[in-house]
């Protein structure tokens, strides 16, 4: 976590069926180091002063010190590739993988090569297109900050930073990790850029600053944890700045500065947030007190998994076992690698037993094209 400790969402008493678990507190950091202050940027400020940088003036300073002060940095960005979706500025299309209902991200090769669009979900590619498919405009723009474009932009503004890019297209390779990390250990980059890959057990005294380039992908997700993955993600790469001797920094920037989760980061408060996120589970039976199942439910055809979704659900609120029915409901991709999506929930308050009916007969339930999966207490709801 923030240096302090790692900590997980838990409960002493989260539910009857539940094993007891303890909370073992690292307060304060090892040789009694303080945390490191988090700066909290508003993005639409810096808009509206003229800014039009992906890097507000507060991380450009922290990141010209690091050159004059031979120190260094970590960035954070949520998501890889050069730009998360390309869009058209005269009618507002954009371009989307014809197997997933997502947009198709741009990723940069090298200076001339061809401009390729690809799925992060079933690897998709395809040529960006010179116009808009839907309006024939020649006005294409990307759109989003991957790690790519953060690099290239870095690349332009501090030409004399050495860079390391650090995410799943540059460490593909066997031994690249290590070979990457060890690197910028032995003091071979000023930065090191890149995703979730580098938010955990980095520990390299020389880091004095961590810049958050986009914490706002964080926290918009369709996923009672969401809060709680934002927090524990950007509390632990917060936590790799002023390891050693010299004092650290934190810059987040973000265009929802009072988001509870931002407010919690900024002041390391990790038992109050933690007392707010259970107070609102407990309330709403989810995990640790409640339980959940969720059925999720996929085929090539879009109405059968639809219909077959209804029939279940109807199947299921006839069982009548204790449990609340929420759904059917498109999952939050509702079509990846050309298969459809529902998801039914069952939730389970904590005076329920968890108990369904009998497996073979909820698959009878559903025709031999729907697949049908069970996640008990499900870690994705995507």
């Amino acid at each position: 976590s923030g240096g302090a400790g790692e900590n997980k969402l838990t409960s002493s008493s989260s539910s009857p069926s539940s094993s007891p678990s303890h909370y073992l507190s690292l307060p304060e950091r090892i040789y009694s180091r303080p945390l490191p202050p988090v700066e909290i940027v508003d993005m639409r400020r810096e808009l509206q002063q003229g800014n039009r940088s992906i890097f507000s003036r507060s991380l450009q300073e922290g990141l010209q010190q690091l050159q004059d002060q031979r120190q260094q940095g970590i960035l954070f960005i949520p998501r890889r590739g050069h730009s998360t979706f390309v869009s058209c500025r005269s009618c507002g299309y954009v371009v989307e993988c014809p197997n997933c209902d997502v947009s198709l991200s741009y990723h940069y090769t090298h200076e001339g090569a061809t401009q390729l669009l690809r799925c992060h979900y079933c690897n998709y590619t395809r040529v960006h297109p010179r116009n808009c498919p839907e309006c024939g405009s020649p006005y294409l723009k990307f759109f989003g900050s991957g790690t790519q474009r953060v690099a290239q932009e870095l690349a332009k503004e501090f030409p004399d930073l050495r860079i390391i890019r650090f995410d799943s297209d540059t460490t593909r390779t066997k031994g690249a990790h290590r070979t990457l990390l060890t690197r910028f250990a032995n003091g071979e980059a000023d930065l090191l850029v890149g995703t979730q890959m580098l938010t955990k057990g980095l520990d390299i005294a020389g880091v004095t600053l961590v810049g958050v380039v986009a914490a706002d992908g964080l926290l918009h997700l369709a996923d009672y944890r969401a809060a709680e993955r934002a927090f524990q993600t950007l509390t632990q790469v917060a936590g790799r700045a002023g390891r050693g001797d010299d004092p650290g920094q934190v810059i987040v920037q973000t265009y929802c500065p009072q988001h509870p989760v931002i407010q919690a980061v900024k002041n390391h408060e990790y038992e109050s947030f933690t007392e707010a996120e259970l107070e609102q589970r407990q309330v709403l039976n989810y995990p640790p007190y409640g339980h959940l199942i969720l059925l999720r439910l996929s085929g090539l055809e879009e109405v059968e998994v639809e219909n077959a979704a209804a029939e279940l659900a109807e199947w299921l609120g006839q069982a009548g076992l204790g449990y609340e029915i929420l759904g059917p409901a498109p999952a939050g991709i509702m079509r990846m690698a050309r298969r459809y999506r529902w998801h039914i929930l069952l939730k389970f308050p904590a005076e329920v037993a968890v108990e369904l009916p009998d497996v073979e007969e909820l698959r009878g339930v559903c025709p031999p094209e729907v697949s049908l999966t069970i996640d008990v207490d499900p870690l994705n709801m995507m």
